[in-house]
């Protein structure tokens, strides 16, 4: 009996440290998908092109094979489809998209978009399902672990490049007298956005497993990097998420003195990232955004109302992919990924994806209540985001890839009854 038993603690510490090493591969994956996103070579932009493909794909082939090996280990493994409406919809917007190449004016722009887009697809179904057979395996807070463990990763990369390289890792505005982190190998905003979704995941996993000194660590560290990005959007996101948090939180002690120091530190946070260098006309014009877009709708939109110019562009001039506005800059994006699917795919297009975004919002409060934390968290800076910048249907950027995996987590449900546990 008792040989029995020496045996079977064996044999579940072996598959401790199984399941360790499995997250550790997973928040791998994860983070690589991140960095894959930036501009990694800016002096190269075909050599960037060319490692964005290799990397990417090798990493959709990776989470098949991981998948794969899951399933066989881990087996039997029951599937559900818990809304057809949230997955359908938007594979409706994706194959709306494909078809636009019969009506686009740059069919070879349209083909490079639409492949990234289903590549990241194909990515977030395989990578999503191996995070819900890995959660159920494991402990049932894992999730957030391996997102918020996956930002921090990146987080402390680019942090470092900051110290090693300045030059690459910092863009200069305003003449040179804004110092925004991020260069030109990744959007500031974009970057913001990231800073915003890794800290939550940590606010979140906290409150479910108890907070520890190291959560305190990764938060300061991912906060810096958001101030040093001047993202106004993300620190947007930032403020409201935190206020969520803080009127949650059952330390009322805490929470009084949280927004206290939100309060006060607000004018602070005013002169030096909302306006800077004292230009309120800069924050009236979103950044000289609000006539470019009503430019966009005015005069581009009535081409082509219903169907748009096809997926990713905002012309029907097949010589350029720049949308020439009257009262503004020229620009191959809108800035704004709801305008970006009016102008892009019309109406139809817009309506498809309006009531994608419905069912997702409804969908998510049938949820428990840590994926509705997990997904609300996530939705708020990515609509944010979504306002000015590429945004959750715009061209590939890893806001995309969060809005995929919310949508999987959503869609399909893995049933298999948790056997190991790891540590928190």
């Amino acid at each position: 009996m008792k040989n029995k038993e020496l045996q079977q603690e064996g044999k579940v510490a072996k598959m401790d440290k199984v399941m360790i090493w499995l997250m550790r591969i997973i928040i791998f994956i994860l983070a690589l998908r991140i960095i894959s996103y930036f501009t990694l070579f800016p002096s190269s932009l075909g050599l960037t092109r060319v490692v964005k493909v290799l990397v990417r794909c090798g990493l959709t082939a990776s989470s098949l094979m991981l998948l794969w090996v899951m399933i066989t280990h881990f087996k039997p493994i029951k599937w559900n489809l818990k809304s057809f409406l949230v997955g359908g919809l938007y594979m409706l917007y994706a194959l709306m998209g494909t078809l636009s190449l019969l009506w686009t004016a740059v069919p070879g722009f349209t083909v490079i978009q639409l492949f990234m887009l289903w590549e990241s697809i194909a990515f977030a179904v395989f990578f999503g399902l191996v995070l819900m057979i890995f959660v159920g395996q494991a402990t049932a807070y894992s999730l957030t672990k391996i997102l918020y463990a996956s930002v921090a990763v990146v987080a402390a990369a680019v942090l470092i490049g900051t110290c090693i390289d300045p030059d690459s890792f910092y863009r200069y505005t305003h003449g040179g007298t804004v110092r925004r982190l991020g260069g030109f190998m990744m959007n500031p905003n974009e970057l913001g956005l990231l800073m915003v979704v890794g800290t939550s995941m940590v606010l979140i996993h906290g409150k479910y497993t108890g907070f520890k000194w190291i959560y305190a660590v990764i938060i300061i560290f991912e906060v810096v990097a958001l101030l040093l990005t001047q993202s106004r959007s993300s620190l947007g996101a930032m403020i409201i998420i935190s206020f969520i948090f803080l009127v949650q939180s059952p330390y009322r002690k805490l929470a009084f003195s949280g927004v206290v120091v939100m309060v006060l530190s607000f004018p602070i946070l005013f002169q030096t990232i909302i306006v800077k260098q004292g230009d309120m006309q800069e924050v009236m014009s979103m950044t000289g955004r609000l006539p470019f877009w009503t430019d966009l709708i005015q005069y581009g939109l009535p081409e082509s109302p219903w169907f748009g110019f096809g997926f990713m562009s905002i012309t029907s001039s097949p010589y350029t992919r720049h949308f020439m506005s009257v009262h503004a800059y020229a620009a191959e994006m809108t800035h704004n990924t709801f305008i970006q699917v009016l102008i892009n795919l019309g109406w139809i297009g817009a309506f498809i994806t309006g009531l994608q975004l419905f069912f997702t919002f409804i969908k998510t409060f049938w949820e428990s209540n840590y994926h509705q934390s997990i997904i609300i968290f996530m939705l708020i800076p990515l609509i944010i985001n979504s306002i000015t910048e590429f945004g959750i249907f715009g061209e590939a950027n890893y806001g995309i890839l969060f809005y995929h995996l919310i949508i999987v987590i959503l869609t399909i449900e893995v049933k298999k009854k948790q056997l190991y546990e790891i540590a928190q």
